[in-house]
């Protein structure tokens, strides 16, 4: 199963790190015809809870 998107609300790590209340992320517009995504950013900025979140689904 592929997840095609992914919704985050009222998690910690993307209120403080990005200054955001929700997240959405469109896996297919970001993919493309890509096979491999990479998530990057700083410290603090919700990589960890993006994954976090994406584990049941996977």
């Amino acid at each position: 199963m592929q997840p095609l998107s992914l919704t985050l609300k009222g998690f910690r790590g993307i209120r403080d790190g990005l200054g955001r209340d929700e997240l959405s992320l469109d896996f297919e517009r970001l993919a493309g015809d890509a096979q491999l995504i990479a998530i990057v950013g700083g410290n603090g900025r919700g990589k960890s809870t993006i994954m976090e979140c994406m584990h049941p689904l996977c």
